[in-house]
């Protein structure tokens, strides 16, 4: 009889007395349980410990309870140096990172695990879900609208070709990810300038395949003091995202393209070699767009002979026409 493939959830808390027990509850709810819960604790001040101990001595799976000697998240990706250490503690095949506030449906584990076990060649899932006020009242929004991950960028992801989403912007948040014990070789350390869930599923599509599932399958959280919130961009957010300056951008964006191409570089394996030549031709784009000359006309003989570029290593025509009309 095959063995049953093991599951850890790897989360961190911070004065989440608030919502954890909700959290902890929808864990210990799962059809199919994990089977050990990691927590990372940042010295909370609040009832947050306490609440982990009493949930533990009853606990459906081992749970493994560890408090920082001191407060990280106060510094530079503090989060993700916790979410780093929860993971590295996980002895499972497969790693649910999970937030203290949120809500997961009952299937969630049994969805997201049967996704990964049915391809072997899949590195990472992550699924939508539904946004919540403070108190649990549906808002009428997913994730998935939030981060504009639309029908054909969905479509791009099921061919295998990821890493341009993951590079461009926030699409896949941490809570919503499953991962492969087998990627923390590659995910850990995580570079300086990148946060854990961005980083795991960029490894996850340089080494593997990242997917994503429609299934709305937890309950985001919006609440004043979450560490990362969501929302829809409104129509002042979208225009002051067009007026942004190019060069703006490449200050941005500079910093976890070298921390990738390095990590890449060092691996000397071939089969990181498309990876690589598409962070050297982005860099290199982002690069020109931030030194465009100003005078419209001199900018438009400048950029047509790098039309081609704009669509293997960037948005295409959405970012052309911005950089010929701006």
């Amino acid at each position: 009889m095959p063995q049953r493939t093991t599951v850890s959830v790897a989360m961190c808390t911070y004065n989440g007395a608030k919502f954890i027990g909700q959290q902890l509850a929808s864990i210990a709810a799962q059809t199919s349980l994990p089977d050990e819960l990691v927590i990372i604790d940042d010295c909370s001040t609040d009832d947050t410990v306490a609440i982990i101990r009493q949930f533990a001595a009853g606990a459906p799976f081992a749970v493994h309870l560890h408090v920082n000697d001191q407060n990280v998240g106060r510094l530079a990706k503090g989060i993700t140096r916790n979410f780093e250490k929860a993971a590295g503690l996980c002895t499972g095949a497969l790693i649910v990172p999970c937030d203290q506030d949120d809500i997961w449906m009952p299937q969630k584990v049994e969805r997201m695990a049967a996704i990964l076990l049915g391809d072997s060649a899949i590195g990472a899932v992550f699924s939508d879900a539904q946004l919540v006020s403070e108190t649990g009242v549906p808002k009428g929004v997913l994730l998935s609208e939030t981060t504009g991950l639309n029908a054909r960028e969905q479509a791009q992801l099921a061919r295998g070709d990821g890493l341009p989403l993951v590079m461009s912007m926030t699409k896949v948040y941490g809570s919503s990810l499953m991962f492969r014990a087998a990627l923390l070789d590659k995910v850990l350390p995580v570079p300086p300038n990148w946060w854990f869930d961005a980083w795991v599923a960029c490894v996850a599509t340089v080494y593997m395949r990242l997917v994503f599932t429609p299934e709305e399958l937890f309950k985001y959280r919006i609440h004043p003091n979450q560490s990362v919130s969501a929302s829809l961009q409104t129509v002042s957010q979208k225009v002051d995202r067009w007026r942004s300056s190019a060069e703006a951008y490449w200050k941005q964006s500079e910093p976890p393209l070298t921390d990738l191409e390095l990590r890449l570089v060092g691996e000397n394996d071939s089969r990181v070699a498309p990876s690589l030549r598409y962070v050297q031709g982005r860099k290199k784009l982002l690069r020109f767009r931030a030194g465009m000359p100003a005078n419209r006309l001199v900018r438009w003989l400048t950029i047509l002979p790098h039309a081609r570029e704009y669509f293997a290593y960037f948005n295409g025509w959405r970012s052309l026409v911005k950089d010929l009309t701006a």
